[in-house]
């Protein structure tokens, strides 16, 4: 067994906290460098309860300190907070804000972030996003601060995807029992929502939402985004709009240095093609997983899910400890657990290969996994709390002053 072998994983979510893991178990005497623009781990599908208010904000993220503390002890795990900017494979080093990391393996991990399609709003405009633990925290900062200056103003969610639609449901229930809330608008660029629903469950979902104050625009986009302005492909302007994107998802990692990108190719969102064991072609020292890698199933990209950054990130960091005890790599088989798109007090969702759920039931099993699938501790309690006690009403936005009639 070579012993001093330098593995730096690359990204800190679902994918690199599992492979620091199975490295942990599985080559015990690796040195295992854990880098990321962050210092915490966050439990990404709960992102839109920081909006509702539903969860303890502090519940959604989890110190890496706290989730490797034993390894950092014993010296075996290092943290390391930095934004990593390219990867050179010839030389075998990442480059971060700070610093460059060498390593003899690689684990990639860094996830995705907004696709925007080329769209920019008005220099000195702002869009607001929800892949991360702070821009959902702004995004509720903004909509108070909005809500105080511009009483029954506009909120207008970009994309009817199943994020878009939680976001706006988010909204409308933390804003639910004040006076004058922001009207909230969603667009959506094709003809449905949520393309993979049967056409009850979209007429479902639009119902609930109308119920709740949302409208739904589809075949709709947004055009311009100026000096609070929104205008909208239909004709449409809103005034004082306070704009959250969630229309498309795309790779967030680091750049590779290699000559005309020789032995990485990627999938049409910027994810990086692997071959079945998850290393990259050309270069079998690194590995790609969850949201980064086109992780396929029957010569199908996958959809991006917790299940499979989290099985995959295991196989990855297991696959590094097999190359450094010098046995042979596993290839990763997606296995499709299902999924629940939760909407404030409403779900629909399909689980255990093609199960329906909804209502009441499906909320439940929702925090009921993310706290399955959280990183430790009080964290995880939280989440099974929410799931018994879905009456709770959500924290206020506003205070009692500010909304008493």
């Amino acid at each position: 067994m070579k012993t001093t072998s330098r593995v730096c994983v690359v990204g800190g979510g679902f994918a690199g906290v599992q492979a620091v893991r199975a490295l942990r178990r599985r080559a015990p005497l690796a040195r295992v460098t854990l880098i990321d623009r962050n210092p915490y781990a966050t439990m990404i599908p709960a992102l839109p309860d920081v909006l509702s208010g539903r969860v303890e904000q502090q519940s959604i993220v989890r110190p890496f300190a706290d989730i490797f503390a034993a390894d950092i002890a014993a010296g075996a795990v290092e943290l390391v907070t930095d934004a990593v900017s390219s990867v050179e494979p010839l030389q075998c080093t990442v480059r971060g804000a700070a610093a460059e990391y060498a390593y003899d393996y690689l684990v990639l991990a860094a996830g995705s972030e907004p696709e925007y399609y080329g769209f920019q709003p008005e220099e000195g405009e702002q869009f607001h996003t929800v892949n991360t633990y702070a821009g959902a925290r702004a995004l509720r900062e903004a909509f108070v601060k909005h809500w105080r200056h511009h009483p029954g103003g506009q909120v207008l969610v970009v994309g009817g995807g199943y994020t878009g639609l939680e976001v706006a449901a988010c909204l409308a229930l933390a804003s639910r029992r004040h006076k004058a809330a922001p009207r909230i608008t969603v667009v959506e660029a094709a003809d449905g929502i949520v393309p993979f629903l049967t056409d009850r469950e979209r007429e479902r979902i639009e119902a609930y939402l109308v119920s709740n104050g949302i409208e739904v625009r589809l075949g709709t986009r947004l055009q311009q985004f100026s000096r609070g302005t929104a205008r909208l492909s239909d004709g449409t302007v809103l005034e004082n709009a306070l704009v959250c994107w969630a229309a498309g998802m795309r790779y967030s990692g680091p750049e590779f240095s290699t000559p005309v990108g020789a032995g990485v190719e990627t999938a049409r969102d910027g994810r990086i093609i692997t071959g079945p064991t998850l290393q990259l072609p050309g270069h079998p020292e690194v590995y790609v997983a969850g949201d980064a890698a086109a992780l396929q199933s029957d010569g199908n990209v996958v959809r991006r899910a917790v299940n499979f950054a989290y099985y995959s990130g295991r196989c990855a960091g297991s696959n590094v400890a097999a190359a450094i005890n010098g046995r042979p790599a596993a290839s990763f088989r997606p296995v499709d657990l299902g999924w629940v798109i939760p909407l404030g007090e409403m779900s629909v969702g399909r689980v255990l290969g093609g199960l329906r759920v909804g209502g009441r039931i499906g909320l439940r099993m929702h925090y009921t996994m993310s706290g399955f699938r959280h990183f430790g501790g009080s964290n995880a309690l939280e989440f099974y709390r929410t799931a018994l006690r879905l009456s709770r009403e959500p924290d206020p936005l506003l205070s009692q002053a500010e909304t008493a009639p």
